[in-house]
């Protein structure tokens, strides 16, 4: 799981504020475990659980907690005569707790933890609330982590999904903000960033062209890099949360990225350009010594089939594309190999 704007609220603002978790489902759910909502005492919200009647029950519960001062558990229904209206009608039952957070030390633990590029696991009970942060790779940060389950706290960092332990504990767990890296800041590069910068993504545009990496033509959120493209690759931190697109204006620049990139770290890097242009650049790199395997790993041409055109159809296609790697879709086979064929000579 990745971090959203409930934990945010957590670990960056002040006051006390209610979180409501779903920490269990039966049958299907708009949401997963895991999700988060944070109930401010003015009712305002930062995250989701669901939305609807069921998120609106969610957020009342949580305003009487804040106002007793207790946590608290709340199931939901989404089935049977009642899922109509706004109800959902998604045929399981959600189970949530609702923590109060006036101390956020544990939060603030954790979110410094992610500022800083590492992965957490956050502990939490229905009594409790949170109870303990620890480390990606295991090792305690904030609270108390004697006692966890560690087989539970494994399965989670392993397949990044919020579950309840032996211990009747729930192990989030969280992955840093993913990154992405734009090549280019023309008018796909431009609507990328918009798009994205919407979706979580701690967008970072870079282009030689002073003119392209004019922060006022970005959101406000997206960092800007007027440098050659070698040098912004080389000054950016690389990891497996993070996203490469290469769109440069021509085929010289894609092919000084794509020979950069393909030597560090990433979760998911591709270029634009059609079915020539993609099989050229590929040789290109094997001729030059990269592993053909990986070469051809490269996510082009860039983005689902989707007949986009205009820039803004583009950012919508590859951000469809990026999103499916960061839930792990089970589309991605498919995908992957529909690119493959569209590149096929």
């Amino acid at each position: 799981m990745t971090i959203d704007s409930a934990l945010r609220d957590l670990y960056s603002g002040s006051g006390p504020v209610a979180l409501v978790t779903v920490a269990r489902v039966s049958g299907s759910a708009p949401r997963h475990e895991g999700s988060r909502m944070a109930v401010r005492p003015d009712g305002t919200t930062a995250g989701t659980v669901g939305g609807g009647k069921p998120e609106f029950r969610a957020r009342q519960e949580a305003l009487s907690c804040l106002a007793s001062g207790r946590n608290a558990a709340l199931s939901v229904e989404m089935i049977g005569a009642e899922a109509t209206g706004t109800d959902l009608i998604c045929g399981g039952v959600a189970e949530m707790w609702i923590e109060i957070v006036e101390d956020r030390s544990l939060y603030a633990a954790a979110g410094a933890a992610i500022e800083r590029g590492e992965a957490v696991v956050i502990a939490s009970s229905a009594e409790a609330g949170c109870v303990a942060v620890v480390g990606g790779d295991g090792s305690p940060i904030a609270g108390s982590a004697l006692g966890l389950d560690e087989d539970a706290l494994s399965r989670g960092r392993g397949s990044g999904l919020a579950l309840i332990g032996a211990d009747g504990l729930l192990y989030t767990p969280i992955e840093p903000l993913d990154s992405l890296l734009i090549l280019g800041g023309g008018h796909v590069g431009l609507a990328l960033a918009r798009a994205a910068s919407a979706l979580s993504f701690r967008t970072t545009v870079a282009d030689p062209r002073p003119e392209f990496a004019d922060p006022t033509r970005f959101p406000p959120d997206v960092e800007c890099i007027a440098s050659g493209f070698t040098d912004a690759i080389e000054g950016f931190r690389f990891g497996p949360a993070t996203y490469v697109v290469i769109v440069s204006p021509g085929h010289l620049g894609d092919l000084e990225c794509a020979r950069t990139v393909i030597r560090k770290e990433y979760r998911y890097a591709g270029f634009i350009g059609s079915r020539r242009k993609s099989r050229m650049l590929i040789e290109e790199l094997v001729a030059e010594g990269v592993d053909r395997e990986k070469a051809e790993a490269l996510r082009a041409p860039i983005g689902l089939d989707i007949g986009a055109e205009t820039p803004e159809e583009i950012a919508v296609a590859i951000v469809a594309e990026m999103i499916a790697v960061r839930r792990n879709a089970p589309s991605l086979a498919g995908i992957d190999a529909e690119r493959k064929r569209r590149r096929a000579p």
